[in-house]
């Protein structure tokens, strides 16, 4: 089933904006900011069937290799994957100028999987309420995406906000 836009992922958004409402924001943050707002209108959101929610585990990530992004050099890690999804310098340079504005705060939660010490994936867990919203998936492939989803939904850190009842969304 298909959302356009789920209230878990408005709030989502809203975090985000949030991190360059400061008092002196760099224009190059606020171009970032733009540029983001620009990439959802071409976002829908998908409901995770139970097979995803209890997919086994893949070798790709191990659980060991999935962190939360909290401290600054995690999160300029994952800014740096992020803006990979831009196709042109200046618009990934205005990604990372944003995206490294994040202070770790609810309901979001950054994170990275790594491979052989480097980093090849990363996403945003967002929860609220009884939702789950797994979005601002990288990875090198497909194959390596739906792995790291795998393994974020098994991370004790997620798999604790979890409840019987969950909506989990997933960003595409």
């Amino acid at each position: 089933m298909t959302h356009q836009h789920p209230k878990i992922a408005q709030l989502k958004n809203q975090w985000l904006y949030k991190q360059v409402e400061v008092e002196f924001p760099t224009k190059e943050s606020l171009k970032g900011k733009e540029i983001y707002q620009e990439s959802l209108k071409d976002r829908t959101y998908n409901i995770c069937e139970q097979q995803t929610l209890n997919a086994e585990p893949s070798d790709a990530f191990k659980l060991e290799d999935v962190f939360v992004a909290d401290f600054h050099r995690l999160t300029v890690m994952f800014a740096l994957m992020q803006a990979k999804r831009w196709h042109t310098e200046n618009e990934q340079q205005m990604i990372v100028e944003f995206l490294t504005q994040i202070i770790y705060s609810e309901p979001c939660q950054l994170y990275l999987g790594f491979s052989g010490g480097e980093p090849t994936a990363c996403g945003i867990v967002t929860y609220a309420d009884d939702e789950m919203l797994i979005s601002d998936l990288y990875a090198e492939n497909e194959s390596k995406r739906n792995a790291f989803i795998t393994a974020l939904l098994e991370k004790e850190s997620v798999r604790e906000k979890l409840h019987e009842n969950s909506d989990v969304y997933l960003e595409i």
